[in-house]
């Protein structure tokens, strides 16, 4: 798996855990134009970011889903596609 598609990958997996759990979330563009490790300091900040606030809203007794079967993590790279294809009109 290239870097980019690893990206992608992990990007949409954030955007899938933040939208079954009704946290607001939106993935900052990548910029990257190269072919890279699939992972950044962004990208590592917003994991982070999320995990943080699913455990806070767990704390306070919300019911949260840490984990995704595999048809969320197709859902979560299909709307990722889509995504990817609306930053580049917003530019």
């Amino acid at each position: 798996m290239k870097g980019k598609d690893k990206c992608a990958l992990l990007k949409s997996i954030r955007v899938r855990l933040a939208e079954i759990n009704s946290i607001p979330y939106t993935p900052h563009p990548c910029n990257n134009t190269e072919d890279c490790s699939g992972t950044c300091e962004l990208c590592d900040a917003e994991s982070k970011w999320l995990l943080y606030t699913m455990k806070g809203l767990e704390n306070k007794g919300y019911p949260i889903i840490y984990s995704l079967c595999e048809s969320d993590v197709i859902e979560a790279s299909i709307n990722m596609n889509s995504m990817e294809s609306n930053y580049d009109t917003r530019r």
